[in-house]
């Protein structure tokens, strides 16, 4: 899980526009700095992961109305702008303004219709909302990047389920009884340990992985106060937390760590996930509208697609690591079933359970604490699962098209460089941007 940031802003209200769009650089670029300084000042979207929590932080009509003007003017201008004679950053930061643009357009004119509509607070789910169905295509869109259905969620998942229960068979078979047997680490000296050797191997190989990169200490620690619906783990960087260094939290919730989960919590947390994507945005900070935005299908796709290449990074030695890896990607797998089904479907919390125990049976705490994660955050866990599905289907793209002129190292770093964009957008740019050259 990677680090979330709350922005709000006070609106001042509206500021200066370029007036007439040229294609040079020259114009461009003032148009840009204005769209991002009136962005922070309207800080338009409201963050927060609980939907109820989201929905009671959406301002009065007429904060809506004000936010409305500024979008349409800039939808206007940027509408009128061609790519002639500009620089890549350029058109790569005018096509992340026109998505931003269009889903704002739209999220405001949904949250006025539902603050019209008495703002209703929905129980178990965004399918109890008026207007349910463009809700969950809005929380899509901000959670992911894309445009999913219901219907295209449920099969996207159900081939991920299948996909891991593949992949475990196998693992299952060369473990015996080692696969079902409890693995738990009740020393959390020896988890430190065991993380700071896997840390010493990842960075041995992380060069083949994204190239020269000077990667700074991650720290890994117990997560304070963690209970049995905490998440796993979680990434904080420095300017996040009050510890003055970057950090890796790990859930040891009732004294216990599961040592299953060792290999594919560090490499989604610390390298190459959370801490090396957020190191290199440290170290190479942007001053623009990049620096505003959250996209959790950006970096929680990011950090679930690197789990795939454990065995590349040197870890996975030990079945029982790649079979911990898959059976999480198996939780997130069915993740993205019950979010669609919940939110998309109008699913009961009994039905979303019996799917659960279809394919992770016996584990009721577990299945009571993604259900609930599931209900209460809607859309939220699509971020992973299909995050990481871009990441792979452009790689595989390339690859076939590149062929023996296909570096997985550029390409990787490529990703990260270009910084917080909605995966639609990284997608095209990133695909001119490797096979122009």
């Amino acid at each position: 899980m990677g680090p979330w940031r709350y922005r709000s802003f006070v609106f001042a209200g509206m500021l200066p526009v370029v007036a007439g769009c040229h294609a040079q650089s020259s114009a461009v670029r003032p148009l840009l700095e204005d769209f991002s300084t009136a962005y922070a000042a309207l800080g338009p979207e409201p963050f927060a992961l609980d939907l109820r929590e989201r929905l009671a932080a959406v301002p009065p009509d007429s904060v809506l109305v004000r936010q409305e003007a500024a979008f349409k003017a800039f939808h206007a201008q940027l509408s009128g702008v061609k790519d002639e004679g500009t620089t890549a950053e350029e058109r790569l930061l005018l096509d992340l303004a026109r998505f931003e643009t269009a889903h704002q357009l739209e999220r405001i004119a949904l949250e006025r219709r539902w603050i019209a509509s008495g703002r209703p607070m929905p129980v178990n789910g965004a399918s109890k909302l008026p207007e349910s169905a463009a809700w969950y295509k809005l929380l899509v869109r901000r959670f992911t990047g894309y445009d999913r259905s219901p219907q295209e969620l449920i099969a996207f998942g159900e081939r991920e389920v299948a996909r891991c229960h593949r992949a475990m068979d196998p693992l299952r078979s060369l473990l015996g009884a080692r696969s079902s047997d409890p693995h738990w680490i009740t020393d959390k000296a020896l988890v430190l340990q065991r993380f700071a050797a896997i840390d010493s191997t990842v960075r041995t190989r992380l060069k083949g992985f994204v190239g020269a990169v000077e990667v700074p200490t991650v720290h890994a620690m117990e997560w304070p106060g963690a209970g049995p619906h905490t998440p796993p783990g979680i990434y904080l960087a420095n300017e996040d937390n009050p510890y003055g260094t970057d950090v890796f939290q790990f859930n040891f919730h009732g004294g216990r760590f599961d040592a299953r989960a060792l290999d594919w919590i560090y490499l989604h947390e610390a390298i190459p996930g959370h801490h090396l994507q957020s190191s290199l945005r440290r170290k190479h900070p942007t001053n623009d509208l990049r620096a505003l935005l959250t996209y959790p299908g950006n970096f929680e796709g990011w950090a679930c697609y690197v789990e795939y290449y454990g065995t590349e990074l040197g870890l996975y030695t030990d079945p029982l690591q790649a079979l911990g890896k898959w059976e999480w990607d198996l939780v997130r797998s069915v993740r993205v079933v019950l979010d669609a089904g919940i939110h998309g479907l109008g699913w009961s919390r009994e039905e979303a359970l019996r799917y659960w125990e279809t394919h992770i049976p016996g584990q009721p705490e577990l299945a009571d604490r993604e259900v609930t994660r599931v209900t209460n955050w809607a859309a939220q866990a699509l971020s992973y699962k299909v995050g990481a599905h871009g990441i792979s289907a452009l790689r595989e793209r390339l690859q076939r098209e590149l062929g023996d002129r296909f570096d997985a190292a550029r390409f990787h770093r490529a990703f990260l460089d270009l910084g917080m964009v909605p995966l639609p957008v990284a997608e095209q740019h990133l695909y001119q941007r490797l096979t122009e050259h």
